[in-house]
This record gives C-alpha cells, sequence and structure tokens, in this order.
C-alpha cells in the first residue's frame, strides 16, 4: 500500500497509522528505510506507531495526546532521544 501511494507522484505528507502492525521484522526493517528515505527527501510524516520504542526510534518530535488533545511535544532528535519513561510521566 506504501509503495502504490509512492508512485502516485508529488507525496509531500504520509500518514501513517501502525504501518509495521503484522510485519515481520524484515518487512519492517524495509518500511523503516523506506521512512527515513522519505523523510531526508523532504516529505513530512505523522506516524500512529505500535509501541513507544517505535514512535521513539523513527521521530524527530512525539506529540502526547490524552482525550483527543495534545497535551505536551517531545523533541526526539537523532542524538537525544527521549526513553519509554520520559513519555510514560507525560501520559499520565
Amino acid at each position: 500500500m506504501l509503495a502504490r501511494w509512492l508512485v502516485s507522484g508529488d507525496v509531500r505528507l504520509l500518514l501513517l497509522d501502525h504501518p509495521t502492525r503484522g510485519l515481520d521484522i524484515g518487512a519492517r526493517s524495509e518500511v523503516y528505510r523506506l521512512m527515513r528515505e522519505l523523510a531526508n527527501s523532504g516529505v513530512a510524516t505523522v506516524l500512529l506507531a505500535d509501541s513507544l520504542e517505535e514512535a521513539i526510534g523513527m521521530s524527530d518530535r512525539i506529540i502526547v495526546m490524552s482525550d483527543g488533545r495534545a497535551t505536551t511535544e517531545v523533541a526526539a532528535p537523532a542524538g537525544g532521544k527521549p526513553t519509554p519513561l520520559d513519555l510514560v510521566k507525560e501520559m499520565v
């Protein structure tokens, strides 16, 4: 499905709702590689992740939400990723 959108042309924003759910480790790695490649080329991506580890690993910025509202924003740059505990503290 992801490939179909990419071949469609001028993609500037991707909304990925649990894109690795049900995939084996090899397929997950390929999806992660593709997501990084797209981000490096300027495509904005909104990721709803299956796990905190996935969200942290694939994000530059994490928005914590509660009751449909953004409650906090956490920076997650390559050299300074938050821990899952950092995010859980923001969720409670």
